[in-house]
């Protein structure tokens, strides 16, 4: 068996949540469903969530912290994150019982087996993070609601085994889509979120980098679809030459289903 275990549980602007194993340590990124669906959601895949020993938030906006004040008086889990996310959330009355600050992407720390390596993203919250995961023999990281992929991201991103990153919208569809244009103004700034073409960008520098599994995560329900998501990541591998299912293995975060539970 390999060193991580890894489940999405939710990834979308409906609510996120990523289970991580590694060794005698569980934790998740971001609680963004109620504590009764993630119960459920987790049951569907043998997960003990009385096993989550933290809770890592990437940053304030309701679909990544929903249900993390909850899950932490519940579950008694530590909960991380950047010191203007904790102000916002108590802002919004969303005041965490047990947490512990991030000092934004300078400062590493270890829960149980695993050192936790956070990095700045771009993106129109207070302060938001990825995270870089490490048992000291394999890395995975994960960078969701970001704008665009800075040298300091790639270079987070790269030399790791798994990574989880947002394919976020369609270009095309985004601009012939229903939504306001201050809106898609929004979504396709460099504070907004990846799209499918931002994401496959990047994926033949994190396969040559070590990378097998490639999760493509946050894809909007009303700017994009599975099918696109995956063949423009895909099209950029083979254009370098790198066979998907064979090289790397790529898949896709749902919203309202959890995934496999992959072991690396």
């Amino acid at each position: 068996m390999g060193s991580f275990e890894i489940c999405t549980l939710a990834s979308g602007s409906k609510g996120n949540c990523t289970y991580i194993r590694c060794g005698a340590t569980s934790l998740i990124v971001d609680e963004g469903l109620t504590v009764k669906e993630l119960r459920l959601r987790a049951a569907l895949r043998g997960i003990d969530l009385a096993d989550v020993s933290a809770v890592l938030v990437t940053h304030e906006h309701s679909d990544h912290v929903k249900g993390v004040e909850q899950f932490s008086r519940e579950y008694g889990a530590k909960v991380y994150m950047p010191l203007t996310c904790y102000e916002a959330m108590r802002s919004r009355h969303e005041i965490v019982t047990a947490y512990e600050h991030v000092d934004g992407f300078e400062t590493g720390f270890d829960v149980g087996d695993v050192h936790v390596q956070p990095f700045r993203l771009p993106h129109d919250a207070r302060y938001t993070v990825g995270y870089r995961l490490s048992d000291g023999k394999t890395d995975i990281a994960i960078a969701t609601d970001l704008g665009f992929v800075s040298d300091n991201t790639l270079a987070r991103l790269c030399g790791c085994k798994a990574v989880i990153v947002e394919s976020n919208h369609d270009k095309l569809m985004l601009e012939k889509g229903r939504y306001p244009y201050p809106l898609k103004v929004r979504i396709a700034s460099k504070n907004g979120h990846l799209s499918n073409a931002d994401s496959a960008a990047i994926a033949s520098q994190l396969v040559a980098s070590g990378a097998e599994r490639i999760f493509l995560a946050h894809l909007s329900e009303d700017n994009n679809t599975p099918e696109l998501a995956f063949e423009a990541t895909k099209e950029q591998l083979d254009k370098h030459g790198i066979r998907e299912g064979k090289d790397v293995l790529l898949d896709i975060a749902c919203q309202y289903r959890p995934s496999e539970i992959v072991r690396l």
